[in-house]
């Protein structure tokens, strides 16, 4: 009885404390090694972006002749969750980034909106969903009768690669779709997926797309009509705190022009082939950068061939609507000159990556792990910089 509780429990804790230190330990070492020590350097503050006068104390590290990234934006928002003048004019599209309020709103309320606590703060939360993603990984493991240690694997998702890389949100809704996937298994938690859903949405737009999953699911049973519907309406308000803060988001910014719109279908993944990221780099490193960028949207094209091949045709989890709705996303929404490069669709998509690599400890099938395995290469490429920094660093070569 014991061992199973501590296969059941403590070992996906284990390993989820791993996950969260090997995470921390790649963020001191890329600080030391290639940012200085100056702890704001995985923000990517572009220089073409004004700092927010009230973050000067930081001595924020701005990298020259660059836009910098989207961490950098949500950096400024932790410091002021509610859009108002002082910060929302120095974040670029306000109306959206501000509707991805949970992991900068929980970096400001964790340590009561101190500044001075904010930044370390917010990289707790990040480090928080790396352990809460990779342990909600190892349960689900473990209850397909295998190593709980395999929830590890969550750490090189293409989106917690990215939000240990430049303190992206996404690793937030990536722990919250492992979280979905073990919750719709387990029929005896309903109210744990409620709030799983409740956040998921908060974290980005595409958390959504949970709750519609779910919904669809709950309509699609084999019960009465009243009840489906019951149920579907019920779990659908967990939806309602998002919608509301979008409204008052919506109310207290200027329009964004480059909201969701109808694409012609593959559009845009099309135009990342026909089109790839200019690079101003090494001919050979361009010529490597692009094969890995091809060799990641095929990645993407094969999980929707995946998707419909294996889940279309037996749609037994929640999570099978969830991959479906996240390909209508990429197919329907990605428009030409949207989600430039793998950072950017990789990470978007992940949580259905995720979803359909989970799909192996029902079918068996190795093939359903190849589209996230796709994405390495372009993000090992992504890292690749910092990890020389790092060694050069210590075998004392700087």
């Amino acid at each position: 009885m014991s061992e199973i509780k501590y296969q059941k429990h403590f070992a996906p804790l284990a390993w989820a404390l791993v996950c969260a230190a090997s995470a921390l330990s790649w963020l001191a070492l890329t600080v030391h090694f290639n940012y200085r020590g100056n702890w704001t350097g995985p923000f990517v503050t572009g220089e073409y972006f004004a700092v927010p006068p009230a973050l000067a104390f930081e001595h924020v590290w701005q990298d020259p002749k660059s836009y910098g990234w989207d961490g950098q934006f949500y950096h400024f928002i932790a410091h002021d969750p509610l859009p108002g003048d002082s910060m929302a004019r120095y974040v670029e599209a306000p109306r959206l980034r501000y509707r991805r309020i949970l992991v900068p709103a929980a970096a400001f309320l964790l340590v009561f909106g101190q500044p001075a606590a904010i930044d370390w703060s917010y990289r707790i939360v990040i480090l928080f969903f790396f352990a809460l993603g990779t342990y909600w990984t190892a349960q689900l493991v473990h209850e397909s009768g295998r190593n709980p240690a395999w929830g590890l694997l969550f750490f090189f998702l293409p989106a917690a690669i990215a939000s240990i890389d430049r303190m992206a949100v996404d690793v937030g809704l990536c722990a919250l779709t492992a979280g979905f996937a073990l919750y719709t298994r387990r029929d005896r938690e309903r109210v744990k997926l409620y709030v799983v859903l409740l956040f998921a949405g908060l974290v980005r737009d595409t958390g959504l797309l949970l709750t519609a999953a779910y919904c669809i699911w709950l309509l699609a049973a084999i019960e009465p009509l009243v009840t489906r519907i019951r149920r579907a309406a019920l779990f659908a308000t967990a939806a309602i705190p998002t919608l509301a803060w979008y409204l008052y988001v919506n109310l207290h910014t200027g329009r964004y022009q480059g909201g969701p719109a109808l694409s012609i279908p593959l559009s845009g993944i099309v135009d990342r082939i026909i089109h790839p990221v200019p690079s101003t780099q090494a001919p050979a490193i361009v010529v490597f950068l692009h094969t890995c960028d091809l060799i990641a949207v095929a990645g993407v094209l094969l999980a929707f061939v995946l998707a419909f091949r294996h889940l279309a045709a037996r749609l037994r989890w929640p999570s099978g609507y969830a991959v479906l709705l996240f390909v209508a996303l990429a197919v329907f929404f990605w428009r030409p000159g949207d989600w430039m490069e793998a950072l950017d669709y990789g990470r978007i998509l992940s949580p259905m990556m995720f979803l359909l690599a989970l799909e192996v400890l029902d079918s068996g099938s190795l093939i359903l792990l190849a589209p996230v395995c796709m994405e390495a290469p372009r993000f090992g490429a992504q890292v690749g910089g910092q990890a020389f920094g790092i060694a050069k660093g210590v075998l004392g070569l700087n």
